[in-house]
C-alpha cells in the first residue's frame, strides 16, 4: 500500500476526515506517533513524511490547498547503519589468485580489488589514479580526493610488486593515462568498478553491502584493529575532520565484542 493510501486511511478511520486536504499539522503528528507505536522504523517514517510534503506542495499549487500540514514536522533520528568490514580471512579469500581467470582481465580485476583494499580509495579516486601518480622509488601514490584535495599514501611492497606485474600485461600505457582502463584505453566507468567488486564479494563473503566502499571500510577497520592511530587513519582516508573517521571505532568495537564473547570463559 502506498504512503498516501496509508495516510488517507488513517485520516478516515482514526481522525474522521474524508479528504486529506482537510488535514492539519496535529493530524500529521498523530500519524507519526501511530507509525512509531506500530514499530515502523525511522527511515520508513521519514520517507512517508517526505511523500506527504510532496503531495501537499502539489495540492497547494494545483488543487488550491491552504497549507502543507507536513511542513515543519521534524524527521525522526535514524540509526546509523554500520557497514560490516570483511574479516581478515574474507579479505584473503577475496584476493586469492585462484579466484581469478588467467590473463590480463583477471589480473586487472585482482589488482583493482587489491588497490581498493591496500589504500582505502573511493571509487572516483581509483578511477582517477594515473601512472604518473605512482612513485615506486618513493614507495607512495598520490591521490586526488574530494574537493580536489591531494593526499599521499605509502604503498605496500606487495602492492608495488603487483603493480609491476600488472603493467607488464597491460603494455602501451602512458604516464598521464589511467592505471585502470578498459581494453580500448579508456578509464573504467564507475558501474564497471562496482560490478567487479560486487561479483567477487558475492563469491567470497556474506557481507550485506557488496560495493567498493566495503573495501575502504575494511581498510580502515583492519588498520584500527591492528593498533593504528585514528588521526593517521583519517589522513590516509582523506577525511576533512576526525569525526568522519570515528565511525570505524564503532565497527572495531563490534569486532572487540565478538572476540570478547567468544574468548572469555564466561562468554562461552
Amino acid at each position: 500500500m502506498s504512503d498516501m493510501n496509508q495516510w488517507t486511511l488513517f485520516l478516515e478511520w482514526q481522525v474522521g476526515i474524508s479528504s486529506p486536504l482537510e488535514a492539519k499539522r496535529i493530524h500529521v503528528r498523530s500519524w507519526v506517533a501511530n507509525l512509531v507505536d506500530r514499530g515502523i522504523d525511522a527511515r520508513s517514517v521519514n520517507r512517508k513524511l517526505s511523500s506527504l510534503r510532496t503531495f501537499y506542495r502539489f495540492a497547494i499549487e494545483v488543487l488550491g490547498a491552504a497549507e502543507n500540514p507536513a511542513q515543519g514536522i521534524p524527521a525522526l533520528k535514524e540509526k546509523k547503519r554500520l557497514v560490516r568490514a570483511l574479516s581478515q580471512d574474507e579479505a584473503e579469500a577475496l584476493l586469492d589468485e585462484t579466484l581469478f581467470e588467467s590473463g590480463a582481465l583477471g589480473l586487472r580485476d585482482r589488482f583493482l580489488l587489491f588497490t581498493l583494499y591496500a589504500f582505502g580509495l573511493r571509487s572516483a579516486e581509483l578511477i582517477g589514479l594515473k601512472h604518473s601518480d605512482v612513485d615506486l622509488h618513493e614507495g607512495a601514490i598520490r591521490v586526488l580526493g574530494k574537493r580536489s584535495k591531494e593526499r599521499v599514501i605509502p604503498m605496500l611492497p606487495a602492492w608495488a610488486d603487483a603493480y609491476r606485474a600488472y603493467v607488464e600485461l597491460w603494455p602501451g600505457l602512458s604516464a598521464s593515462g589511467p592505471v585502470f582502463r578498459k581494453e580500448d584505453g579508456q578509464s573504467l566507468p564507475r558501474r564497471l568498478v562496482y560490478s567487479t567488486v560486487h561479483s567477487y564479494l558475492q563469491r567470497t563473503s556474506n557481507v550485506e553491502t557488496k560495493s567498493p566502499h566495503v573495501l575502504r571500510h575494511t581498510f580502515a577497520t583492519h588498520l584500527l584493529d591492528m593498533g593504528a592511530d585514528l588521526s593517521a587513519i583519517r589522513s590516509l582516508l582523506g577525511h576533512a575532520n576526525l569525526s568522519a573517521t570515528q565511525i570505524y571505532t564503532h565497527a572495531s568495537m563490534e569486532q572487540l565484542k565478538r572476540v570478547y564473547h567468544q574468548s572469555h570463559p564466561k562468554g562461552r
